[in-house]
């Protein structure tokens, strides 16, 4: 079983929140009956308000905890999807913020990882590819193509001046990657994450989970180093500190190693000297599996029952308002 996107059981406060406001106006209106009529009357009354109120809370409550676990992303059991073995879909996820400037690796972090891009489709005439640019935002920059020229002159001009949103999140890098898919398609897909793995914003872990529902692994490659270096600016000079200190990034392949791992991809260190070679053959054992098999497993996901069950709370909630169980009201 996995959970595609766990913050949103932070949305549990919100179900506490309107439990205790439930709770209030039961009483108070408790309260009110009892100041009514007769004796006999006011506690027919209260009988009748206790049971349906009670009734009404539970299924108020309900309705608000499967919406929450319908949002929450449940996947759990597998089913056989049939491929199409005619080549391979492959994202690539390139980081395009400042800090791929650096040149701990030759000639820097973001060249490095165009060499990488290239030699891939150069290795795959035959598939169809996709770029998404990512810095603090994540812009899909070209949709799904077989145009292999296509995908090297917009190489030629990606750069940290392509987005203007600062920092980076390796979330919506994913998330925003694993869109460009086409929904119609049952070729082979594969992502390939190319970045230092230094992120400020976002949960790459949730987006990975999503990834594994789908069947897409994750294959990520760090550029730099875990030493660091500083940050060239593109007008020239040094990244600084406010107080004139140099900037120093360091990579972060712990959290790129992570992502392939929860999608069964592979982690690759852009440093490695058969870099290329392992991303290839990565790419190519994926594909001659999913040939082998047939198919391929995929978490089948679970929303749906969460929000009919919600739905029909929702229907309790409102035949139980709407009915009358007594005749004398």
């Amino acid at each position: 079983m996995t959970v595609a996107h766990p913050e949103m059981f932070w949305l549990f406060i919100v179900v506490a929140g309107v439990l205790g406001v439930l709770v209030w106006k039961f009483k108070r209106g408790r309260r009110d009956l009892a100041r009514l009529g007769t004796e006999v009357w006011s506690r027919e009354s209260a009988n009748v308000y206790l049971v349906k109120s009670f009734f009404r809370g539970v299924c108020t409550v309900l309705f608000f905890v499967f919406v929450i676990l319908g949002l929450a992303g449940f996947h759990w059991g597998r089913r056989p999807i049939e491929e199409d073995r005619s080549g391979i879909e492959i994202a690539f996820a390139i980081d395009v913020s400042l800090s791929m400037l650096a040149e701990d690796v030759v000639p820097n972090r973001l060249d490095r990882g165009k060499d990488i891009i290239r030699s891939i489709v150069q290795d795959f005439p035959d598939s169809r590819f996709a770029v998404v640019a990512f810095g603090g935002q994540a812009v899909p920059v070209l949709p799904m193509t077989e145009d292999s020229h296509a995908v090297r002159s917009l190489l030629g001009v990606l750069s940290p001046e392509t987005l203007t949103s600062p920092g980076t999140n390796l979330e919506r890098a994913v998330d925003t990657a694993l869109a460009v898919f086409p929904d119609d398609s049952a070729r082979h897909r594969a992502l390939v994450l190319i970045s230092d793995g230094e992120y400020h914003a976002g949960n790459p872990a949730a987006a990975a989970r999503t990834a594994a529902s789908r069947g897409i692994p994750i294959f990520s490659i760090t550029t730099g180093l875990e030493e660091g270096a500083g940050i060239p600016l593109i007008g020239g000079g040094v990244a600084e500190t406010h107080d004139g200190r140099a900037v120093r990034t360091r990579a972060n392949p712990r959290a790129m190693r992570r992502l392939a791992a929860l999608t069964d991809g592979e982690h690759v260190m852009a440093t490695e000297g058969d870099v290329f070679a392992r991303v290839r053959e990565g790419l190519k054992h994926h594909t001659e599996r999913r040939d082998r098999d047939g198919f391929r497993l995929a978490e089948v996901p679970r929303y749906r029952m969460f929000l009919a069950l919600a739905l029909v709370f929702v229907v309790l909630e409102n035949a139980i308002r709407i009915v009358r169980w007594r005749e004398s009201f």
